[in-house]
């Protein structure tokens, strides 16, 4: 799917939630009249983000948090270019044992972050998605290729990590803790992290207004309520999943802390869908219209689920069901495996589904006058 327009109608975030759901292959670009930014998606994960504000390199990232010297990394230039192929120069310092592989991760996941994390507080410009075939290799075919990670990252991820340092006060600077919990790997050739020098902050944005009365809202119009609540969610579960009832179906659509090995874990959670004719934990919710907690039933379908959560039976699950204009139109279901911590009262929880399912009635209610408006 091709998608163009004005950030003013359609903002950064809706934008990566669309693409994600939609399990998209192409690039992204975002333009103002004082800067631009690229992402690269791969099958609804960002496998490659550069611009904004920053403009840094690679190199000078590296430089600056004491990962590398200024001769190693001269040397590595040097190879790079040394005429036989293109090669990253993060896969030369790797190469060349000057850095290890999974600091470089890191630094890279801690970029998109950053960059993802300014992207929220464009509120004008313009955008355009153009859709590109999905290399099978892994390659990708990017102008400069030293912001790669080609397993790539859930949007769903980095837009909760951008917010939560939005948040925090910490701009495009990142987190002040690590940017992931399986980052940076010690390494023998690598010297200790110097502090990242702190950067120019950037505003936190400013809480979206009410819905208005009448509008115009995108195709996936629950998508912010979606993220809203999995970024909830986060603070209290291990991993989550956000299951849209879709009549007797209960699809996935959004997630975070799955752990596939081998799959892209938005591509797991697209392709799990649960019939509500059969026992399930999601039919218990939606059936009964409150939240569980407790011990998860081992019916086929459970077990379906935990499979495609990436496995590790948990002590106890949550399902909260998000009640819209008197029907289930979503369910989120979350656990802490396989850390086994207990997940304790769910109050706040219940609270946050309760917000996000106001909204939708909202936004329901606002597509509905719309349509009525522009009838004859």
């Amino acid at each position: 799917m091709s998608l163009a327009g004005r950030l003013e109608t359609l903002d950064p975030s809706a934008i990566l939630q669309t693409l994600a759901v939609s399990g998209a292959s192409g690039r992204l670009t975002l333009t103002r009249l004082d800067r631009h930014a690229v992402l690269q998606l791969r099958k609804g994960r960002v496998v490659y983000a550069a611009g904004g504000s920053a403009g840094t390199t690679l190199a000078g990232r590296l430089m600056a948090q004491g990962l590398v010297k200024e001769g190693d990394l001269m040397a590595a230039l040097e190879r790079q270019h040394d005429g036989a192929r293109f090669r990253r120069l993060g896969d030369v310092l790797v190469e060349m044992g000057l850095l290890a592989e999974g600091t470089l991760r890191a630094v890279v996941r801690l970029h998109m972050q950053e960059l993802v994390a300014e992207l929220l507080a464009w509120k004008e410009g313009f955008f355009r998605f153009e859709p590109l075939r999905a290399e099978a290799d892994g390659a990708v075919d990017v102008d400069l290729g030293d912001f790669v990670l080609p397993e790539g990252l859930a949007p769903q991820e980095l837009l909760m990590r951008a917010a939560t340092a939005l948040d925090q006060g910490q701009g495009h600077a990142g987190p002040k803790t690590e940017p992931a919990p399986d980052t940076i790997p010690p390494a023998a050739a690598a010297p200790p992290v110097a502090p990242v020098p702190p950067a120019p902050p950037v505003a936190a944005p400013a809480p979206p207004p009410p819905l208005p009365g009448t509008g115009s809202y995108t195709a996936d119009f629950s998508g912010e309520a979606v993220l809203s609540l999995l970024r909830f969610a986060s603070q209290i579960l291990s991993r989550a999943v956000v299951f849209s009832i879709e009549g007797d179906v209960a699809r996935g659509v959004g997630e975070f802390g799955v752990r596939h090995p081998g799959r892209f874990e938005a591509e797991s959670v697209r392709e799990t869908t649960l019939s509500l004719h059969q026992p399930s934990v999601i039919r218990l919710a939606v059936e009964r219209e409150r939240a569980y907690v407790g011990p998860l039933e081992p019916t086929p379908f459970n077990l379906l689920l935990i499979d495609r959560l990436g496995g590790g039976q948990p002590r106890e699950v949550v399902v909260v069901p998000l009640v819209v204009e008197g029907t289930v139109h979503l369910v989120l279901y979350g656990d802490n495996a396989p850390t086994g911590r207990p997940i304790g009262p769910v109050d706040s929880l219940e609270s946050e589904a309760a917000r996000a399912a106001r909204i939708l009635e909202r936004t329901i209610a606002a597509r509905r006058r719309a349509g009525l408006e522009s009838g004859p």
